[in-house]
């Protein structure tokens, strides 16, 4: 018997059984060492700890050395000032003294004036300047930047200050100030402003305020008031600087009350005629005014009976308030016969003219006396061969086209000082007929063409301050322009010739185009009106309405008010103080006239012959001027006014917003004594860092000590920890309780290594 196989090959399978057992083998797990869970953990334990007393140790390091060095840098006593260091503060100075000497200055609170107030703080600045400063006083009166040769010459100039007539403004005085500091050869630099801080002051000064010069410390000085009563004449306004004899003059004050409400009377005065030295007025009417706080209030007087030639007065307030410089405004005014006007009109000259000269001299006025214009009606074709030397005035009714030496005439004519007034019609043509070069200059622009509009258009004034219009402010929105229709008028482009100047518009229509233009032409004015007043009530081809409507009052007024504006425009006899005075004289024989000022002094001033005209510039002084040359029999009298400007006495104080806005960012402003003397020391000396360093030592060692006990306090699972005292010493306390854990349990102490088995 024996043993075979069917399938031998198969029996290799039998290898196969190596797989589990190479499986096994080779995942057989490694024997895994294990620590002690209590080990681990206080292992981990004292590597968090000792990273976290590292921490404490550099914090309380940082705290003790910036405790020594601010107490190190305490005891050097540091400061900080504008300028230089602390070894310096008794060197001298160059400073330079601005003061504002306007007439506002004098204003009064507590029995001191505003001037009087800036020289005692001067005084105590004076105080505190070292020995051997030089010391500039600027003024806007006299001004000057030179240094005085001693501090108490400068000191003594300051004294002798007073509220006057100003030669510049405060923007000029610092500028100055700063010019002639720039030139100093010391190295501190000083200046002081002593200021109001008033509107008037600063309100057109910002640019110039902060026009500062680096390397000059300047510090604003405030002298204002806050608690004032002011009692002011704001504004004048006249009838006219010229009216005829027999005419009444109508004077308008704006009156303003600053303070609570008040009754006090306002007086009208004149200059007494007997009186060589214009210093006595005589009494002509009063009036009590009620006075409301703090808004304008309207007072009206009429003077009638005057005599011909030049009549001087003013307007007072009776009665003493803070301010006295702004209770009185003067004024001039030409009393003698009717204005000559020249009425130039096209055939028949009176009937076209008939209805202006019924407007600017009527027949009752004529007859009384009390007329205020003498017109003469020529032809307009005559105009080149008519007298026109002893006119004052020229009105061109409906002109035609003019000739060039027409036109030339008139312009030299009025650039003398004499007016004209033209109303524009059908009988100038064709535009580029009637516009010239010459034409323009005159006229200030040119025509362009004819407007028609059959219905709904009327003279449409937008506001009434021009002086043309400023009759209507009476009735204001009352005026019926509605009711005189403007059917056709011409359109105007202003153009200013090559040293002309364009005419501007005073009123427009409801179209918008323009009714009435002005235009400066040398020292006399021209007013155009763009439709006529020439035709008849029963003309169909009529342009308007204005003088032939019912009732045409505002017709009657705009005719007088455009020929006084036109007219009075050769004199300037009443100016604002400052501003020069140009006077036409009845005489060009003269070399030279005499002028007295309201102070009482003479000066020659000389007149120019071509024109027979005089220019007075020396005005700052507010009051009446008198001019007097030659004799009593041919000799002439004239004279103008002169008041302050508006600003002059504005002393309403800036809000601290607008005066930062003037003054500029980082501007150091005093309001006292002890201000000025701290500002002073601040500059000068500095300002000393040991108090704020010696509480930052403080603070820091406070700041350790909270530290060292907060780091090293007990804890309450930990009995025998040592106490702050023992530990900032380095010393351990003995033990209280249970006996101290084994090193290797302790937190604070690193395990050994471990040996491998």
């Amino acid at each position: 018997m024996g043993l075979s196989f069917i399938s031998p090959l198969l029996l290799g399978g039998a290898s196969l059984v190596a797989i589990p057992l190479i499986l096994h083998l080779a995942m057989r797990r490694t024997p895994v060492p294990r620590e002690f869970p209590a080990l681990r953990f206080l292992r981990e334990r004292a590597v968090a700890t000792r990273r976290r007393l590292r921490l404490h140790h550099l914090v309380l390091l940082a705290l003790r050395v910036a405790a020594l060095a601010l107490l190190a840098l305490a005891l050097a006593r540091p400061v900080i000032r504008g300028g230089g260091w602390i070894g310096d503060r008794e060197a001298p100075v160059a400073a330079a003294l601005v003061f504002d000497t306007a007439p506002r200055m004098g204003l009064r609170e507590a029995n001191q004036t505003r001037l009087e107030r800036a020289a005692e703080l001067a005084r105590t600045l004076f105080t505190k300047l070292p020995e051997g400063s030089q010391v500039a006083v600027v003024d806007t009166a006299a001004g000057g930047s030179g240094f005085l040769p001693t501090p108490a010459a400068a000191l003594a100039r300051i004294e002798r200050l007073a509220p006057g007539p100003q030669a510049g403004t405060l923007a000029d005085a610092i500028a100055a100030a700063r010019r002639g500091l720039a030139k100093s050869e010391s190295s501190r630099k000083e200046l002081y402003v002593f200021t109001d801080c008033s509107r008037g002051a600063w309100e057109t000064a910002t640019d110039q305020a902060q026009a500062a010069t680096e390397g000059i410390d300047t510090l604003y000085v405030d002298v204002g008031a806050t608690q004032v009563g002011d009692f002011a004449i704001q504004s004048l306004s006249l009838s006219g600087d010229r009216v005829s004899v027999g005419t009444p003059l109508t004077i308008g004050a704006t009156a303003v009350r600053i303070g609570p409400e008040a009754t006090r009377t306002v007086a009208i005065e004149l200059l007494a005629a007997d009186d060589p030295d214009g210093k006595r007025y005589v009494r002509r009417g009063a009036k009590p005014v009620d006075w409301p706080a703090d808004k304008p209030v309207e007072v009206e007087f009429e003077i009638a009976g005057l005599e011909a030639g030049t009549r001087q007065g003013r307007i007072v307030v009776e009665a003493s308030d803070d301010l006295p410089d702004d209770d009185v405004r003067y004024f001039t005014v030409e009393v003698g016969a009717p204005v000559r006007v020249i009425v130039a009109a096209a055939p028949p000259a009176e009937r076209s003219a008939a209805f202006l000269v019924q407007a600017i001299a009527p027949g009752p006025l004529v007859k009384a006396g009390r007329a205020r214009f003498a017109p003469e009606v020529i032809d307009i074709g005559t105009l080149g061969t008519a007298s026109w030397d002893t006119a004052a005035g020229m009105v061109l009714l409906d002109p035609p086209p003019l000739s060039e030496q027409t036109w030339e005439a008139l312009d030299r004519w009025v650039s003398d000082g004499h007016g004209l007034v033209v109303w524009l019609g059908p009988r100038a043509g064709a535009a580029e007929r009637f516009n010239s070069s010459a034409s323009r200059r005159v006229l200030g622009g040119d025509l362009v063409r004819v407007w028609r509009e059959r219905e709904g258009n009327f003279l449409a004034p937008a506001a009434l301050d021009h002086p043309i219009l400023a009759a209507f402010r009476r009735v204001g929105d009352a005026v019926p322009w509605q009711d005189f229709s403007v059917i056709q008028h011409w359109e105007v482009t202003p153009i200013a010739e090559a040293d002309g100047v364009a005419a501007a518009p005073v009123a427009a229509y409801r179209d918008g185009l323009p009714a009435i233009l002005e235009h400066r032409l040398g020292a006399g004015r021209v007013v155009v009106f763009t439709t006529p007043v020439s035709s008849s009530a029963s003309d169909p081809a009529a342009w308007n309405t204005l003088a032939t409507g019912f009732e045409p009052w505002p017709f009657v007024v705009l005719a007088n008010e455009s020929l006084i504006h036109a007219v009075d425009s050769a004199d300037d006899r009443n100016v604002t103080a400052g501003s020069p005075a140009v006077l036409r004289l009845a005489r060009r024989d003269l070399a030279n006239v005499t002028v007295r000022t309201p102070s009482g002094d003479d000066f020659p001033a000389a007149v120019d012959p071509a024109r027979g005209t005089v220019t007075v510039t020396d005005t700052r002084i507010p009051g009446n001027y008198r001019l007097q040359a030659g004799g009593d029999a041919d000799g002439i009298a004239d004279g103008f006014s002169a008041n302050l400007a508006a600003r002059a006495t504005d002393f309403t104080r800036l809000s601290p917003e607008a005066l930062a806005a003037v003054l500029g960012p980082g501007h150091r402003l005093a309001r006292s004594e002890q201000e000025l003397v701290r500002d002073v020391n601040q500059v000068r000396v500095g300002v000393e860092l040991f108090p704020w360093l010696i509480l930052l030592a403080a603070l820091a060692l406070a700041a350790d000590w909270i530290a060292a006990n907060r780091f090293y306090s007990a804890r309450d699972d930990a009995p025998g920890a040592a106490s702050p005292a023992a530990a900032f010493a380095g010393e351990s306390a003995p033990a209280a309780g249970p006996p101290p854990l084994p090193d290797a349990a302790r937190p604070d102490v690193a395990p050994p290594p471990e040996v491998p088995a």
